[in-house]
C-alpha cells in the first residue's frame, strides 16, 4: 500500500525530469577533465530515506537503466571503432559507471526503489534501446563510428540536462553531488566526443 502510493507520487517528478531535458536541449560543454572520480558523499547506508524527495527518486531510478544500458555501446566502440578519440571517450565513460552505478544502486536500495526499473526497454531520449543497439552491432567502418557518435551524442546531452533538473528541483544533497558529477563529466565527454568527431 506505501509502495504504491509512492510510486504515485514518482510520476509527476518523473514527468518534470524528462521534459526538463527534452527542452534542456544545448550540449554541455565544460572544460577540464573527467578522470577524477565522483566527489566525496555520505555512503548510502547512512542517508535516511526522509533525505530523498520525489525529483531526486525519479532521477536515481531514471539514471540506472540509462547508465546499464549505454554499457554494451562503449563496448562495441572499444571493439569495432578505429577512430582513437571516440575509443578514448568510450574507454573514459566506461570507468566514470563503474563507479556512478554501484553508488546509484545503493541509494535505490536505501530509498526502497524497485529493483527492476520501468524505464528498461523504452523509447527515450538518451536511453539506448533494444533496435539502436542491434543497428549499433550490424554497423561497420565509417558508418558504425557515425552512428555511434550520434547515440553517445545524445545519451551524454540527455543526462547532462536531466542532471540540470535534479541540481534544480532536488532536494537530497547526496544525490545532487551525483548529479553535479554527472553534468561535469557527461558534459566533458560531450565535447571530447566533438573534438574526436572534427578531428576524424
Amino acid at each position: 500500500m506505501r509502495l504504491r502510493t509512492f510510486r504515485r507520487r514518482l510520476l509527476s517528478p518523473l514527468a518534470v525530469l524528462a521534459l526538463g531535458g527534452l527542452l534542456g536541449g544545448l550540449l554541455g560543454g565544460c572544460g577540464g577533465s573527467a578522470e577524477s572520480g565522483p566527489p566525496p558523499a555520505a555512503a548510502a547506508p547512512g542517508v535516511a530515506v526522509s533525505e530523498f524527495g520525489g525529483t531526486d527518486l525519479a532521477w536515481v531510478e531514471l539514471m540506472i537503466p540509462m547508465d546499464e544500458q549505454l554499457l554494451p555501446v562503449l563496448e562495441l566502440v572499444k571493439a569495432k571503432a578505429s577512430d582513437p578519440g571516440l575509443v578514448a571517450v568510450a574507454v573514459e565513460l566506461q570507468g566514470v559507471y563503474a563507479a556512478e552505478l554501484p553508488r546509484l544502486k545503493a541509494l535505490s536500495d536505501q530509498a526502497g526503489l524497485p529493483t527492476d526499473s520501468p524505464h528498461k526497454g523504452h523509447k527515450m531520449p538518451g536511453l539506448v534501446d533494444a533496435d539502436r543497439l542491434e543497428a549499433l552491432q550490424a554497423g561497420t567502418g565509417a558508418d558504425f563510428e557515425k552512428q555511434a557518435t550520434a547515440v553517445l551524442r545524445e545519451h551524454l546531452t540527455q543526462l547532462t540536462n536531466l542532471a540540470g533538473s535534479e541540481l534544480a528541483n532536488g532536494t537530497s544533497p547526496t544525490v545532487k553531488a551525483i548529479a553535479e558529477h554527472v553534468a561535469k563529466t557527461r558534459g566533458d565527454a560531450n565535447a571530447k566526443l566533438s573534438g574526436a568527431a572534427a578531428g576524424g
